[in-house]
């Protein structure tokens, strides 16, 4: 095909793109209202009833062929929600709300209604200019917005040919797929991630790159999602919303926390700006940014003062009873005590044997249980003797905490977080008066360098209340239901049981399985402990997997930037950390040959996002070999790309909303209309893309590939993908069928029944594997889904190292950066020293950048891109209120809007997250101005709790702690620095 170059401008590559795709890929001027009849149908004026007045239009108007259930599953919320599609010769029209939830027990409101304005609008995205619709090629340099449309055949060629030639070269691990935020829990998704492990490519989790990973609650708990249902929060009588915003981010389930108001529920907001939420509360405290973990140790400190702990839950679910020796600050090990002992085996007193005795339930101890048959002391100190004779001083955990907590009285807390001292105590005397404190705090609490220790106090408070693994109380940070179907259908390389029995032959052997069903039998293993040793052996012998943080330290040439923002904060260099941490096998180094030569976008707009983007595009960018964007929508990672693939849109093709725990109701995404005009859903994308791979290594001959842990021929990479021929490119239903039937969480469902009601109860949670982790064994779909009770009342041992919730960690490296028990450190200037601190949030108008450029949400919050100060700041600087004006600090400059607001506190400058670049001047957002530190402590590993493990534990980014300065824009040139190539 010849190319014809469409010369355009990007400012206006997404509009002309897509009206081009349009006008050309059905043969009608306006592809999406095309005829339901089939191709025998005749083009022109249709015959339409004479309309004698207002109502017969009104009439026609409220008209339809179809209804159609469906949701957004696809999108990026943590809420779910069940939509009537309504459609009308071949077009949906609109959708609309149900109200099909019931009440999950008596006296606890019901679910309904569900929904929000970016799912009311959605087919405004469907429909919208930005819509893709045909497969594009570059023929120009990237960037330069020259595409020629190509066919589909041509497309799966050239990709495939690529692909093949970066294999041979580099090797199957240096194809690279960033594994979302957006996903599903159905075959489109399933897809991907089956083509991607067939191939021996890359997974790259994203979870603590874009901020969204709970590292706290790992180090506290063993593990980074926490959380039931959202109906669990009416039963809490002391409700605390820690750095999260329901009324805008989570607008379906906000009607919890105002009903429980209403019943008595005292409700605090903590967050520097007076928010949605903020304003229904009955205490907000306006902290200065960062200063959380202050006013949580104030907290903890005042309810040891007020013996207002449960001791009883503290001695046996928590570390608080373990002793550790004072000489090294380490905890006392059986490899102290004698010869050949355990590195791993802790200890608690016993005060009436006088002496140590192992902690059941540690790593070391092993064993199903922590119960304990005697009380050990919170607080004391006694001497032994070691193996070599010496005399040392043991202390409890809990004795050390104490001592750690005296110097955060009410007095300092003040002055660290700029609240008064009598908030600081009408919150700390909420907490002794709770029965049921319940902390609420979302993925963005996880965004700042120091976001780990925030968590741990918010979760320490909770461990000396015994309110974690308790109805009604404990932390709320959003947990999922675990569909084991999906998992299977990106698996499975033959059809039906064969498939299934091949699939878990993969990861063990018949002697593991036996070895399995012995521990068990004989009560040395629970089930969940089975899991998670399957889970981890899968992620270290099976999947190539890394995170996008490590291959973007290794290749985006930020490591100088990095090194001037941290290394003097910490002991020794940051690639000090990173190098002993890969060096022991901690943090992970694929690709091993280089950097990723082949980068398929789906799920993700990762140019958009990225921190520094102008070093990722002049360094691992510019370095890679093939760029795809497979997507229904452009975005600006597609116009930096070499292809876009269009897929389909939501309510084009089946799917499941992913599973969050707080509406516990699988939502069934139907497909209302056959993609639009050359879309194609990623079920079959990746179906016609490994057929083509196939085809060339076949004839190639290509050898055996050696990926990561294991061989991958790609010879057979199609039948793989296919279960040897069983599966079509149209049989996404199908596999999403699958998925269904071999859930125990959706026993009893059928994909018949789903296309009927919609949404259905689960009735179950599903498997315990990250990030599933709900521990409710009792749970079968009745009542309020509250989670961990299998270490509460079942006493099993808590994932950590200890057993128990934790709060002291004796890893060398904590030890090293003085965070063995959580503490307050402030916030760093991030970018430089400059007068604002650049807090960012997500919008209520758009989720990500999906609904950014959406006319009706624009209309709602002025149309652009601005940031949101104090008018006292305002003033101060001159700038005027939506007046451009410069934000800058050491990586350059960017031109936003300003937005007068008195609900941002003075030294703030408030954004909302997620706008396109190629909506600012220059195409460079925010992003360009934000380092994304990295905190080494989460390259740490070696325990229990502390292994990298994909959407467990990982290094991250984090971008709350930047700092820009604010002057009037009068025409000035801005812009990003330049950057040289690493």
């Amino acid at each position: 095909m010849n190319p014809v170059p469409q010369n355009q401008s990007r400012r206006r590559f997404l509009l002309l793109a897509a009206a081009a795709g349009a006008a050309a890929a059905a043969g009608i001027p306006f592809y999406h209202y095309r005829l339901k009849a089939g191709a025998s149908a005749k083009l022109g004026p249709r015959a339409t009833p004479k309309l004698n007045s207002w109502e017969d239009l009104y009439r026609q108007r409220w008209t339809w062929d179809k209804i159609a259930k469906g949701s957004h599953g696809w999108s990026n919320c943590r809420s779910a929600c069940a939509w009537d599609l309504y459609v009308k010769d071949g077009v949906v029209v609109r959708e609309e709300q149900t109200a099909t939830y019931d009440q999950s027990e008596p006296g606890v409101p019901d679910f309904n209604p569900r929904g929000c304005q970016k799912g009311a609008c959605y087919t405004e995205v469907m429909y919208g200019p930005s819509r893709t619709s045909v497969p594009l090629k570059r023929v120009g340099p990237r960037g330069s917005g020259k595409w020629e449309r190509i066919s589909w055949d041509q497309a799966m060629a050239e990709i495939a040919e690529k692909c093949v030639d970066a294999a041979v070269k580099w090797g199957p691990e240096t194809i690279y797929q960033d594994l979302g935020p957006n996903y599903d829990n159905g075959p489109t998704t399933a897809g991907r991630f089956k083509f991607q492990l067939m191939a021996g490519g890359l997974f790259a989790d994203m979870w603590a790159e874009i901020g969204d990973l709970n590292l706290g609650a790992l180090m506290s708990m063993g593990m980074a999602h926490v959380g039931g249902s959202s109906d669990e929060w009416f039963l809490s009588d002391f409700l605390v919303v820690w750095m999260m915003n329901p009324s805008v981010t989570q607008i379906p389930d906000a009607h919890f926390l105002y009903e429980a108001r209403y019943n008595g529920t005292e409700l605090v907001v903590i967050d520097p700006i007076y928010s949605a939420t903020a304003i229904h509360a009955d205490q907000w405290l306006p902290l200065t940014p960062g200063s959380d973990a202050a006013l949580g140790l104030a907290v903890a400190r005042h309810l040891f003062e007020q013996d207002a702990i449960d001791h009883a839950y503290v001695r046996e679910q928590t570390d608080l009873p373990i002793l550790v020796r004072m000489d090294t600050g380490r905890m006392l090990r059986e490899a102290d005590l004698k010869e050949g002992g355990k590195d791993n085996l802790v200890y608690l007193w016993h005060p009436q044997k006088q002496a140590p005795v192992p902690a059941p339930g540690c790593e070391g101890a092993g064993g199903i249980s922590i119960r304990l048959d005697f009380e050990p002391p919170i607080e004391g100190s006694w001497k032994i003797k070691l193996k070599d004779g010496q005399e040392v001083l043991l202390a409890t955990v809990g004795s050390l905490l104490k001592e750690s907590l005296d110097p955060w009285t009410f007095e300092r807390t003040a002055e660290v977080t700029t609240l008064s001292v009598e908030q600081i105590r009408a919150f700390a005397d909420g907490w002794v008066k709770a029965k049921r404190p319940m902390v609420l705090s979302s993925w963005g609490s996880n965004r700042y360098l120091h976001s780990d220790l925030m968590n741990r106090t918010k979760i320490l408070c909770l461990m000396l209340k015994g309110a974690i693994g308790r109805k009604g109380a404990g932390l709320q940070s959003t947990g999922f239901i675990d569909l084991e179907g999906f998992g299977n259908a990106m698996q499975v390389e033959k059809d039906g049981i064969r498939g299934r029995i091949g699939m878990i032959l993969n990861l063990m052997t018949p002697k593991d399985l036996f070895d399995v069903a012995v521990d068990m039998t004989m009560k040395r293993k629970t089930e969940n402990q089975v899991m998670r040793e399957g889970e981890r052996r899968f992620e270290s012998e099976v999947i190539c997997n890394t995170t996008v943080t490590a291959v973007d330290y290794r290749y985006q040439g930020i490591k100088e930037a990095l090194a001037k923002e941290q290394d003097h904060l910490l002991p020794r260099p940051l690639a000090a950390y990173h190098e002993e941490s890969t060096r022991n096998g901690w943090e992970p180094d694929f690709p091993r040959s280089g950097s990723p030569k082949i980068f398929f976008s789906g799920g993700s707009n990762l140019l958009r996002r990225n921190n520094l983007p102008q070093y990722l595009k002049a360094n691992m960018w510019a370095d890679m070999e093939l760029i795809v964007d497979i997507n229904p929508k452009f975005s600006f990672t597609g116009t930096e790309a070499d292809y876009i693939l269009p897929a389909a849109g939501w309510y084009e093709k089946v799917g499941i909303k992913y599973t969050m725990a707080y509406a516990p109701y699988l939502h069934y995404c139907d497909q209302a209309i056959p993609p639009l005009a050359e879309s194609k859903d990623e079920f079959e994308i990746y179906w016609l893309l490994s057929r083509e791979i196939e085809r060339i290594a076949k004839a190639r001959d290509l050898p055996v590939f050696n990926s990561c842990h294991r061989p991958t021929d790609w010879k057979t990479l199609h039948q793989r993908y296919s279960c040897e021929g069983a599966l079509g490119p149209k049989d996404a239903e199908r596999v999403l069928s699958d998925i269904i039937e071999q859930s125990s969480a959706t026993k009893g469902m059928s994909l018949e029944q789903l296309k009927t009601v919609g949404a259905a109860r689960f009735v179950a949670t599903g498997g315990n594997v990250s990030p599933a982790y709900t521990y409710n064994p009792d749970w079968k779909g009745k009542g309020v889904l509250n989670t961990l009770i299998a270490f509460t009342e079942y006493k099993e041992p808590w994932p950590t190292f200890s057993g128990r919730l934790t709060s002291f960690i004796d890893h060398p490296w904590f030890l090293e950066l003085g965070e063995q028990l959580p503490t307050h450190k402030p916030s760093p200037k991030a970018g430089g020293n400059y007068p604002f601190q650049f807090v960012s949030c997500h919008a209520r108008w758009s989720i990500h950048s999906t609904w950014r450029d959406t006319p009706m949400m624009l209309r709602f919050q002025r149309g652009e891109p601005q940031v949101w100060i104090n008018p006292a700041d305002a003033h101060r600087i001159g700038v005027k209120d939506y007046d451009y004006a410069e934000i800058h600090n050491d990586y350059g400059s960017v031109r936003m809007r300003i937005k007068f607001s008195t609900m941002v506190r003075p030294g703030v400058a408030y954004y909302y997250h997620a706008w396109e670049p190629h909506q600012f001047p220059n195409h460079q957002s925010f992003k360009w101005l934000i380092p994304g530190l990295i905190n080494p402590l989460h390259m740490a590993g070696g325990t229990s709790q502390l292994q990298h493990g994909i959407s467990k534990y990982q290094a991250g980014t984090a971008v709350q702690d930047t700092r820009v300065g604010i002057r009037p824009w009068t025409g000035q040139p801005t812009g990003a620095k330049p950057v040289v190539k690493a």
